[in-house]
C-alpha cells in the first residue's frame, strides 16, 4: 500500500458534519409473542401477570418466538435497531411495566426489564480522522478498527486500522474487552458508514466510554485522501 499523500482533495465534495447518536437510553425487554389477533389470550396473559404470576414462565408456555426458552428475553433494546411500533412501546413502559405492540411478526406483551443509559456515539468527518492519523500526538491514545471484509481491506486500506470482520463477530466479540481498550477513543470504519455503526452500538453497549463512527466509511474518507483507492 503506498504511504499517504501529502496532498488532499477537498473534503467539501461530499460533506459531513460531525453530531452526536440520537437518543442514549436502552432498555432490557422480554416479550410474549402471539399471533396478531389474539386479543383475548393477551387480555388473559395480562390478568394473570396482574395477578402475580411469572412473565418468564408465561413466555415459556405461550410465546411463539424462540426467546420463549429463556423466558421471552430479548436483551437489551436501543432506538433504531427493531420494529418501531416496538420500540415506540418498550421506550414508553416503566420499568417493570408490561405493555403491547403489534408488529409484521404478530402482537406482542412487552416487560420492561431495567434501563440504563449508555455513552453517545459520536460521528467523525473525515477530514478529522485524516487530521488525527497525520498527528501523532493525537493517534496515541486512539484505537483504529476497520469492520469490512478481508477482500475489502485487500482492496483498500487505512494503515493503522485493526480488521476486526463484522461477518466474523461471534469469533471475537466474547473477549472484545482483551482485543480493544473500553477506555480508550476508538473509531470504527466501515465501506460506507453503515456497518461500522452496527459496531459503535456493540461496543457502547459493552462498557466502551468513547467511541466515533466514521461518516461515510472509507469510500467518504478517499475523497479527503487521494491515496485510498475508491471501490
Amino acid at each position: 500500500m503506498a504511504p499517504f499523500s501529502s496532498s488532499t482533495r477537498s473534503s467539501s465534495a461530499r460533506p459531513a458534519a460531525a453530531s452526536a447518536s440520537s437518543g442514549d437510553r436502552v432498555v432490557h425487554v422480554a416479550h410474549i409473542l402471539l399471533p396478531a389477533d389474539a386479543e383475548a389470550k393477551a387480555k388473559e396473559l395480562e390478568d394473570k401477570l396482574a395477578g402475580g404470576a411469572a412473565f418468564e414462565e408465561l413466555a415459556r408456555e405461550h410465546s411463539s418466538c424462540g426467546s420463549a426458552k429463556k423466558g421471552g428475553e430479548l436483551g437489551w433494546l436501543s432506538r433504531g435497531t427493531f420494529f418501531p411500533q416496538f420500540e415506540a412501546a418498550a421506550f414508553a413502559a416503566p420499568v417493570g411495566g408490561i405493555t403491547r405492540a403489534t408488529t409484521g411478526r404478530g402482537l406482542h406483551l412487552i416487560k420492561v426489564l431495567a434501563e440504563k443509559f449508555q455513552a453517545t456515539i459520536q460521528q467523525m468527518d473525515p477530514q478529522e480522522l485524516y487530521d488525527t492519523i497525520h498527528n501523532p500526538a493525537l493517534l496515541e491514545d486512539v484505537q483504529l478498527v476497520d469492520v469490512r471484509e478481508d477482500w475489502e481491506f485487500s482492496t483498500s486500506r487505512i494503515p493503522g486500522f485493526k480488521l476486526m470482520p463484522l461477518s466474523r463477530f461471534s469469533e471475537w466479540s466474547p473477549d472484545i474487552s482483551s482485543r480493544l481498550d473500553p477506555s480508550k477513543e476508538t473509531v470504527v470504519l466501515c465501506h460506507h458508514g453503515v456497518r461500522s455503526m452496527q459496531m459503535a452500538q456493540f461496543l457502547v453497549s459493552e462498557g466502551f466510554t468513547n467511541v466515533k463512527n466514521v461518516v461515510g466509511g472509507i469510500d467518504n474518507y478517499s475523497r479527503v485522501d487521494s491515496s485510498i483507492p475508491l471501490y
